[in-house]
């Protein structure tokens, strides 16, 4: 079974979509095991709703990808921890 780590390293790519069936597999895989990852798909889908019906705000792309990234970047380390 996939870490936690593991988990959030492949966590863009499930939320988007785009990972590959057998990845996909693991990561649900996880999910169904782990709680904590659960409740941040979850809040993160959330959260991605709420930013996508209230308009009041949009980043200009190249401001995205360096928040996503930091965004994981901590997530991961509190996972590590």
């Amino acid at each position: 079974m996939l870490s936690c780590a593991d988990f959030l390293a492949e966590f863009g790519d499930y939320l988007e979509q785009v990972a590959s069936p057998d990845v996909r597999a693991h990561l649900e895989e996880h999910l169904q095991e782990c709680r904590t990852c659960r409740v941040i798909v979850d809040s993160t889908r959330k959260t991605i709703q709420i930013i996508t019906d209230s308009e009041c705000f949009t980043l200009p792309g190249d401001d995205v990808e360096p928040l996503v990234r930091e965004v994981m970047a901590r997530l991961k380390k509190r996972v590590a921890k």
